[in-house]
């Protein structure tokens, strides 16, 4: 069985997870070892949930804030 880029990205939270058939897990590896768009989508990912679980807070610069807050309200009354 041989995957591709797009199977690998159904499957990756999966891998994340070891939640994958040995099977499936071992023909995922085989491609994340050739591929480096699914290596870095593989790396991306794994970042963003070591980003999202840190409990640390920082602020956002007070005009940053500012502006952020007003596009959001106005895509909100926009109904986006």
């Amino acid at each position: 069985m041989k995957i591709d880029c797009r199977q690998v990205w159904r499957e990756i939270s999966n891998y994340i997870d070891d939640d994958l058939s040995p099977a499936l897990r071992e023909e995922l590896e085989l491609h994340l070892a050739q591929c480096k768009h699914c290596a870095a989508l593989l790396d991306s990912t794994h970042n963003l949930l070591v980003l999202l679980a840190d409990e640390r807070r920082f602020e956002l610069p007070p005009r940053l804030s500012q502006r952020l807050r007003q596009k959001l309200t106005a895509e909100i009354a926009a109904g986006r």
